[in-house]
């Protein structure tokens, strides 16, 4: 529409008595206009509306009988069954939570639920945690009691939990709680209430007291023909006065895996077939170790082990040790943790073993000379197919670690020096510029894709880039990813230097702490400081 106040519409123009008199005349026919439009577009919306309720009728209608044509309906029961057992987790034990599978496929439908009850297989593992006990600190009036309540529900629930799983064999874990008191009563009626399902026992991984495997479990009086795996562990505490039992339900198993603390441990003690374990973990807190005593016979036993672990305290290098030449042909991973004491005996512990099938290779430890330089070597020589190895960063003198990099197979993938405090270790010892030269060396280990180091304080940004442009240039472009964790704040930004590589695939990772910077914000002192948040706002007070 034309108007004569054209020029002037959306400026700040203000206009004259009589220019105001001409525009409400013109503004007369627009607003009939308007209000004849309005009627009309609700008459069209009353119509809509009526056309929408009906469309909901009718897609009512016909949702509900389409759901009673629904193809998951039609299922057969053993399909539904499977769907519902690839729900539970693989990676652990199922929980007491109805956020997951079985608990949570019964919440669903009244059929759900009852297809969920009668399939045993989603009920065979469990994952138990004992409520934690009430502190020895003052507590509210009614903690006790919701303890106890807690502690009843979930012995009922663990009872009715296993009770549905039929005749399956079953994997069960059991965390029992922290004791202030050293009392582990509760922690016992946890056990009393596993056990009558020991005959099925298939995988089992405790972490209750000493005095608990002892007194109770070890006078277990039952068959397990289906038990593959046992895993105990505890924190060193006081062990029981009465005496061990001689677990006697572990002589007919068909154990494979075997885990224990190494506090716990001695041979005579646990009637395990060695010679059918494929797992073997001999650790717990580094303070207690096993000896070569203990350690030398049972690996010999170990012939078809696969994967071993071993926490080491002072050992004796004894002839017998000397003398035991050991080939463990399966073996491909093997992981060392001891104390700066027991270095001579790791040595020959390290030369008697024959691992041609080794892949994976972790020291842990603060051996400092006493483990001999000439020992790694000659051991990375003969590991011809080793693809990872991990170390914590004061297991040697930095001159030491370089010789040991040096001498790394050509088959080494994976590298990882972490930032292991160790009891008996010396001050920490900082990987520095040097390292990364010597990984950087032509030729060495030309398959390396991975690295990872987690204490990089005395690492300089102009190193860390000089290693990767050295390793992505003058090798085949095998590294992929490249992670280092720094104690100190950045220097340089190296990230905009690499980016030619970053396209190709390689990921870096560079972890610097986060530093203080000061606020110099307006709103500094309000209690609505929008750039604060909650916790960190304090009210300013005015008098």
């Amino acid at each position: 529409m034309s108007s004569p106040f054209a020029l002037r519409l959306g400026t700040n123009y203000c206009p004259t008595d009589q220019e105001v008199l001409e525009i409400r005349s013109l503004l007369v026919e627009p607003t009939l206009r308007i209000k004849s439009l309005d009627d009309e577009i609700a008459d069209l919306q009353r119509s809509i509306d009526r056309l929408v309720e009906e469309r909901k009728g009718l897609q009512s209608y016909a949702e509900a009988h389409r759901a009673l044509i629904s193809p998951f309906r039609r299922l057969p029961l053993d399909i539904i069954q499977e769907i519902f057992i690839a729900c539970m987790p693989t990676h652990r034990n199922c929980v007491m939570s109805a956020t997951e599978a079985p608990i949570l496929l019964g919440r669903i439908c009244s059929a759900w639920r009852a297809i969920s009850i009668a399939t045993p297989r989603l009920w065979s593992s469990l994952h138990v945690a004992e409520p934690q006990k009430p502190s020895a600190w003052p507590t509210p009036y009614n903690v006790d009691a919701v303890y106890n309540d807690k502690v009843v529900q979930r012995l009922e629930t663990t009872q009715t939990w296993l009770g549905r799983s039929g005749q399956c064999p079953l994997s069960i874990s059991l965390h029992g709680a922290m004791a202030y008191d050293d009392d582990p009563s509760t922690t016992v009626q946890f056990v009393q209430a596993l056990t009558p399902f020991a005959a099925r026992w298939q995988h089992i991984h405790f972490w209750v007291p000493p005095s608990v495997i002892f007194d109770m479990i070890s006078h277990i009086d039952v068959d397990m023909p289906e038990l593959e795996s046992i895993a105990f562990h505890c924190d060193v505490g006081p062990f029981p006065i009465a005496p061990c039992g001689s677990f006697e339900m572990l002589q007919g198993a068909r154990i494979t895996s075997f885990s224990v603390p190494a506090c716990l441990f001695a041979r005579e003690r646990w009637p395990v077939p060695w010679n059918q374990l494929t797992t073997l973990t001999i650790g717990g807190p580094e303070t207690r170790g096993c000896t070569s005593e203990m350690v030398s016979p049972i690996i010999s036993m170990c012939l078809q082990l696969r994967s071993c672990e071993l926490l080491l305290d002072t050992i004796s290098e004894t002839s017998a040790v000397e003398s035991l030449i050991v080939e463990l042909p399966f073996l491909h991973t093997l992981a060392i943790r001891c104390n700066s004491s027991v270095g001579p005996a790791v040595s020959v512990l390290l030369n008697h073993l024959s691992l041609p099938e080794l892949r994976n290779f972790t020291l842990f430890g603060s051996f400092g000379e006493g483990l001999y330089r000439t020992t790694l070597v000659e051991f990375f020589m003969r590991s011809t197919h080793l693809e990872s190895f991990q170390i914590n960063s004061n297991v040697f003198p930095l001159s030491f670690l370089h010789q040991i990099l040096r001498s790394l197979p050509p088959t080494m993938r994976h590298l990882s020096i972490r930032d292991i405090r160790m009891s008996e270790a010396p001050q920490p010892i900082d990987i520095d510029d040097a390292t990364l030269e010597v990984l950087a060396t032509p030729g060495l280990c030309p398959a390396l894709h991975h690295i990872a180091i987690e204490r990089g304080y005395s690492i300089s940004d102009t190193a860390v880039l000089g290693f990767i442009t050295a390793r992505m240039l003058e090798f085949k472009p095998l590294l992929r990813h490249v992670e280092i964790k720094f104690d100190r704040a950045m220097t340089v930004d190296i990230m905009p230097s690499l980016r030619q590589f970053l396209h190709t695939g390689l990921v870096v990772s560079l972890d610097y702490p986060a530093t203080w910077t000061p606020s110099y914000s307006p709103w500094d002192g309000l209690v609505d400081n929008p750039e604060m948040t909650a916790w960190s706002r304090r009210p300013i007070k005015y008098w």
